[in-house]
């Protein structure tokens, strides 16, 4: 897992270098929200190395991990992450079996959308960085109760329509605290997104009358003869 945040933390770096002359993209917002539901995969093996190990993989029952994804600017958009999993007693948990317990994240991220530079089609690779909150409710004495991580991550999009997509995704969650050590671990996520585009704003001339009514009160002329004239 140790590698794998470096490589993240390069990725993002090179990542940021390269998108930041690109101004002949739209600044039209590609999306207003992204709303998600995922099946989380939780490894939390602080001390392995290889973080894609199957037999370490705590899971779920779908759906376990919430997103929320709103777009600000020029492929930038901040998400909230909210996690649960339950520890299997019969996978390693920072070495030892036999961990039960429960475990709740709170995530905030600054992310990153490749989706313009690949003409918005159909693949829509992103990267993500942040802040999180990690609850454990277990018997693990070797992670911390409550701990901050810094989060690096990537993930995909893959746009089945328009609005409706399936997401993959990884984060290595490094713990502040105790750094590189039995806090630290990783999270994978498969789920469905549903993207709200940006609403059209639509032109209200038709129900604006056309025709100004003068509210001023105007003297009525009477082409008849004057008062105070009497017939001769």
């Amino acid at each position: 897992m140790k590698y794998f945040g470096i490589i993240c933390l390069s990725f993002l770096i090179s990542c940021k270098a390269f998108c930041q002359p690109e101004k002949s993209i739209s600044n039209k917002d590609t999306y207003n929200w992204i709303i998600g539901a995922s099946w989380l995969l939780t490894d939390d093996d602080g001390e392995s190395l290889n973080p894609f190990l199957i037999e370490n993989l705590h899971s779920q029952i779908f759906p376990s991990r919430l997103t929320i994804d709103k777009y600000i600017y020029n492929s930038w958009s901040a998400e909230c992450v909210l996690g649960y999993m339950q520890f299997n007693p019969n996978k390693l948990t920072n070495g030892a079996r036999e961990i039960s317990g429960s475990m709740f994240s709170m995530d905030f991220h600054g992310k990153y959308s490749l989706y313009k530079l690949l003409n918005k089609g159909v693949i829509d690779p992103y990267f993500i960085s942040g802040l999180g909150l990690s609850l454990r409710s277990n018997n693990d004495v070797a992670a911390r109760p409550l701990s901050a991580t810094l989060n690096l991550g990537l993930g995909l999009n893959i746009w089945i329509t328009k609005q409706i997509g399936l997401q993959l995704n990884s984060t290595a969650k490094i713990g502040l605290i105790d750094f590189f050590k039995s806090s630290d671990y990783m999270q994978h996520g498969l789920g469905i997104v549903i993207r709200i585009e940006e609403f059209e704003k639509t032109d209200n001339s038709f129900s604006k009358s056309r025709y100004k009514v003068s509210k001023k009160r105007k003297k009525i002329k009477y082409g008849g003869k004057k008062k105070g004239k009497k017939d001769t």
